[in-house]
């Protein structure tokens, strides 16, 4: 009888290039696209309703601050106002009036000829007249200021972005007249990703490279000016704010890119070859060293990628890290080194 003895088969053994890579100390570059908008961008509306009498203004004018920009109707208004300098003038005359009578008795009560009541009516006679008077003054500069309504002056200088009312239209001041931007202080709106609050909010200064989206455009150094620290619930953003230079050369709803310096982070930089990379269904990454001659996984954070190189995080320090071959390999398996690049720290 003889017995049948089968041998273990031998592991297999895969043949793997690595590479020792060098530690990036950079910042990592946060790159958005955002919108040129004006500090100050207005709706413009009458403060009272009626005709439209004259426009001073059309669409890509430029004015500045106090110029007259329109004019309703104002007819009955004036009417009305002349009708309260008159009243005016009718209650100086009935003080004037109470005052001379109040005199009067005053002087009479010097020789005990004048009963005390009707001195003392006298006297509450001057005091209605002034108040009187003073009432009249109120609805006079009530009625200027009614007559003064009915035109409209640029709050702030810009340009007529928008004129939506003709001569002889009805507005009202619920209607948008016209559409005043300013030009001066305009600054890029971005909308940075909620995942790098952290490493904004407490910063007292980001740089940032705004390049304007067309030709020939020169890149403008700036700062980030302002972080709202709100996120928004639909799109998960933070709205941030970089004031442009007043010789930037864009105008309010252009667009342009973004280049935001992030402060360096706790974890260093690794750059890779695309091939090092193991991408999961799950959307994470991983990477392998070798060890004692052997593969051991590492999961890693893919950070930014440039052509066909990866900057990743969570990379193991002074290890040799495999650049071919990942597709199936596992953890443990038996490596051979084919080739090196790079030198261990």
């Amino acid at each position: 009888m003889t017995s049948v003895f089968s041998l273990p088969a031998r592991a297999e053994i895969t043949q793997v290039d690595v590479v020792y890579p060098k530690t990036s100390h950079s910042h990592q570059i946060l790159q958005l696209t955002g919108t040129v908008e004006a500090r100050q961008n207005a709706e413009l509306s009458t403060q009272q309703s009626g005709l439209v009498a004259a426009l001073y203004v059309e669409a890509g004018d430029k004015v500045a601050k106090g110029d007259k920009l329109l004019t309703l109707d104002d007819t009955l208004a004036r009417l009305s106002l002349a009708e309260a300098k008159a009243s005016v003038e009718a209650g100086r005359v009935a003080q004037a009036e109470a005052e001379r009578l109040y005199k009067e008795v005053l002087a009479l009560s010097k020789q005990k000829v004048v009963a005390e009541t009707l001195i003392g009516e006298r006297k509450a006679g001057v005091a209605s007249a002034k108040a009187e008077l003073a009432m009249r003054r109120a609805s006079l500069a009530l009625q200027q200021e009614v007559v003064g309504r009915h035109s409209l002056y640029a709050p702030f200088a810009g340009v007529i972005a928008s004129r939506n009312a003709d001569l002889g239209e009805w507005v009202s001041q619920q209607t948008r007249v016209f559409n005043l931007v300013q030009q001066q202080e305009l600054r890029l709106n971005l909308a940075i990703p909620q995942e790098y609050y952290g490493q904004l909010i407490n910063r007292e200064k980001v740089a940032v490279t705004v390049t304007p989206d067309f030709a020939d455009a020169a890149a403008i150094e700036a700062d980030l000016s302002r972080l709202v620290a709100v996120s928004n619930s639909q799109s998960r953003t933070l709205t941030a704010h970089v004031d442009l230079p007043a010789n930037a050369r864009l105008v309010a709803g252009m667009s342009a890119k973004a280049e935001i310096k992030l402060p360096q982070g706790k974890e260093n930089l690794v750059w890779l070859p695309k091939s090092a990379i193991k991408q999961h269904p799950d959307g994470g990454a991983s990477i392998f060293a070798v060890v004692d001659n052997k593969a051991k996984r590492f999961l890693v954070k893919v950070v930014k990628q440039q052509g066909e190189k990866v900057a990743i995080s969570g990379a193991p320090a002074n290890q040799a890290l495999v650049m071919s071959g990942i597709e199936l390999m596992r953890e443990g398996h038996e490596l051979k080194i084919n080739s090196v690049q790079g030198q261990p720290l």
